[in-house]
């Protein structure tokens, strides 16, 4: 009888949810590290963590641009200065890989990363910002 009744509990059982990293959390997961994020199966982009919050952030091939991020709520916001829109994630650590997912309008979709370094941001052309 105790066979029957395992599959039966573990079914009732709720997963656990999942809690997202807080500003200090996410902070010291990714200050001085340059990571490389995928969605999907595709390059999403690479984002260098800066003291102070700041950021500095590249599509595939395309310029830098420098911006802040902040905690709202139990998300992290980003702002750049190309576009003052606040574009809100949840982060996860999973595995020692941090994961994004975003919160803006279309959101619940995912990014995941895939690399990590020490070293700056490769910029394609000239620096945006300051």
């Amino acid at each position: 009888m105790r066979a029957f009744l395992l599959p039966l509990i573990l079914a009732a059982t709720p997963a656990l949810a999942e809690t997202p990293l807080n500003a200090e959390e996410f902070d010291a997961a990714t200050v001085n590290q340059t990571i490389t994020y995928d969605y999907g199966g595709g390059l999403f982009g690479t984002e260098e963590y800066l003291p102070n919050r700041r950021v500095r952030w590249a599509f595939e091939g395309d310029l830098c641009i420098y911006g802040v991020w902040y905690q709202k709520n139990d998300q992290i916001c980003f702002e750049y200065e190309t576009d003052p829109t606040p574009a809100c994630w949840l982060y996860f650590l999973d595995n020692g890989k941090i994961r994004g997912r975003f919160m803006g309008e279309g959101g619940g979709w995912e990014i995941l990363e895939s690399s990590r370094d020490g070293g700056p941001l490769p910029c394609a052309g000239p620096d945006v910002g300051a």
